[in-house]
């Protein structure tokens, strides 16, 4: 057998095993303080257009803001980049708003509910949103979290091709990108135990038991088979590569799921087109989906998860498991009984062995990392540590003191105020110190406008959109450079 060391070496890649492209994603609502319910004041106008905003966009309801990083060369970068782009939305909020803390929505009555069937102003997305209120309902689709992208250095994909005397890069990269999804999802439920926090549900719902208020607080219903998930009949698992895409097509032509996106598994191949495109082109990118928002963050995830999951990644490529199907059928079990266990809960003997187990694997890895990764690399691994012992540590353990009548109401607005007067009350030049300071109110804008932003090492700033692209090396209004274009 060999050790990480050797599996590491024999990549003959260290540093670009640690590299890769990350974004993230996050979805979150606006919420009235007036109503402690979903805003019903309009996305903000300042934040551009919808259809089109690389940055800023919404999702299944008015208030569902889904913010958008840009590719980053590390998850910190990218974590820089969500804390940038949440800044600009807390300026953009009115004031009775702000950003609800927690995945699960805050409660709903049935005047909110019939707002929001009936207020949609997303004409381009209106048939698949009327298609997921008929099969889920109003709340499953309200349920927000956040999402990681990655993708590792074409020089990785390249070595693993070599590695397993693969000739077609496409072929290679499905396999290598399969293999990680395989494997992240199949340690989901550790995941699930460190950074659940979704333990109370303030509505009732027709995917959850009658008797689900018993249960609560649980670690989080939006991770388990009640939360955000396709209906009981959709089969689509991580068995292997070919079987996946087939299992997805013959869904979407059975009319079973609307296009490959209402696949909701805790991770994705992402690419353009239908899933066969996606086969014969090769995925883009992986997208694990398995984060319910951090209310103890400012931007809804810490750095020690995106860090954990980077280690995730690295052990995924360097040290693929035999997941047979039974043994998936059994970790997809798994997660959805730790999402279900009293929140702040240990976890079983069993279950902490193999989670040390693999902890022992990452941090070998951790201290192989290059010295700029490391620090972030063991401090993860310290925290996932600490938490394993108290579990009162994990972010559903930190959330029951704060449970108040069985509800998370009060703690999401008092919570949601704090964080909104947090962002409100730092120094824009703080924030975005990293860029210079002659070009960095036209890289605010150009942000809020929809551009898309490069920074040139000569301190130059790059706008574009699909019709037009400027090289900025002061900041200018960029209102009136596009009048002047047009």
């Amino acid at each position: 057998m060999t050790t990480n060391d050797e599996n590491i070496s024999s990549n003959n890649l260290n540093s670009n095993l640690f590299s890769g492209k990350f974004g993230i994603e996050i979805e979150e609502h606006r919420v009235q303080t007036d109503t402690l319910s979903l805003s019903q004041h309009p996305h903000p106008a300042s934040l551009g257009k919808r259809k089109t905003h690389p940055y800023f966009q919404t999702d299944f309801s008015e208030s569902q803001e889904e913010v958008v990083t840009a590719v980053q060369s590390s998850s910190a970068a990218a974590l820089q980049h969500l804390h940038e782009l949440q800044f600009m939305l807390t300026q953009s909020l009115k004031g009775n708003e702000f950003i609800w803390p927690l995945s699960m929505p805050p409660y709903l009555r049935e005047a909110d509910i019939i707002f929001l069937k009936t207020h949609f102003e997303r004409p381009w997305y209106q048939k698949y949103r009327d298609v997921l209120f008929l099969r889920y309902g109003p709340f499953q689709h309200i349920m927000t979290g956040i999402h990681v992208n990655f993708s590792p250095e074409d020089s990785v994909i390249k070595n693993y091709a070599n590695q397993h005397a693969l000739t077609d890069y496409v072929t290679a990269k499905n396999k290598l990108f399969f293999q990680i999804a395989q494997q992240i999802a199949g340690y989901r439920w550790l995941l699930t135990y460190l950074f659940g926090a979704a333990p109370v549900n303030e509505n009732s719902s027709a995917n959850l038991p009658n008797n689900y208020r018993k249960h609560q607080p649980v670690r989080s219903w939006r991770a388990s088979n009640f939360g955000f998930t396709n209906q009981p009949h959709i089969d689509v698992n991580y068995t292997d590569f070919n079987t996946h895409i087939k299992q997805l097509t013959n869904h979407i032509t059975n009319g079973d799921l609307y296009d490959k996106s209402e696949f909701y598994g805790p991770v994705r191949l992402r690419a353009s087109g239908s899933p066969n495109d996606l086969r014969i082109n090769g995925a883009d990118y992986l997208e694990f989906r398995m984060f319910d928002i951090n209310p103890f963050t400012v931007d809804g995830i810490s750095q020690d998860a995106l860090s954990f999951l980077h280690l995730l990644i690295i052990d995924a490529i360097i040290n693929p498991e035999n997941w047979e199907p039974e043994k998936l059928r059994i970790a997809k079990n798994k997660n959805h009984l730790v999402a279900l266990q009293p929140a702040g809960s240990e976890l079983s003997a069993e279950l902490k062995s193999q989670a040390y187990q693999l902890l022992s694997r990452l941090t070998i890895i951790a201290e192989a990392a290059p010295e700029k990764l490391k620090l972030d690399f063991i401090s993860a691994l310290n925290n996932v540590n600490t938490a394993l012992k108290q579990p009162n540590l994990t972010i559903s353990g930190q959330l029951v003191s704060e449970i108040k009548d069985e509800s998370l109401m009060a703690f999401g607005r008092k919570q949601g105020i704090a964080l909104r007067n947090q962002r409100q009350s730092e120094n824009s030049n703080d924030i975005f110190e990293r860029i210079p300071k002659q070009i960095r109110q036209s890289y605010i804008q150009a942000h809020q406008l929809g551009f898309n932003t490069t920074i040139y090492q000569n301190n130059q700033l790059k706008i574009s959109d699909k019709s037009h692209t400027w090289l900025l090396s002061q900041s200018q209004d960029l209102t009136q450079l596009m009048t002047n274009q047009d």
